[in-house]
């Protein structure tokens, strides 16, 4: 992970190992808000569109058209 990436972004990505399906739902969301920013997580996301949690897997994907909104 680069170094420019924000001490939040960081955090957000560890809570995506989590292993309550809250808090990694929770954590997708919050990167899904910051957008381009969030951009060093798409692979993370990409992974959690096979989470075993329904919840987690469709913010997943949420974010993940969001990312690509955004690129665009």
């Amino acid at each position: 992970m680069p170094e420019s990436v924000d001490p939040l972004i960081t955090k957000l990505l560890h809570r995506l190992h989590d292993a309550d399906p809250t808090v990694r739902r929770n954590a997708v969301g919050a990167l899904r808000l910051h957008g381009r920013r969030a951009s060093c997580a798409a692979a993370e996301l990409a992974r959690l569109t096979h989470d075993a949690d329904d919840s987690v897997r469709q913010e997943a994907q949420r974010a993940l058209s969001r990312l690509r909104d955004s690129a665009a």
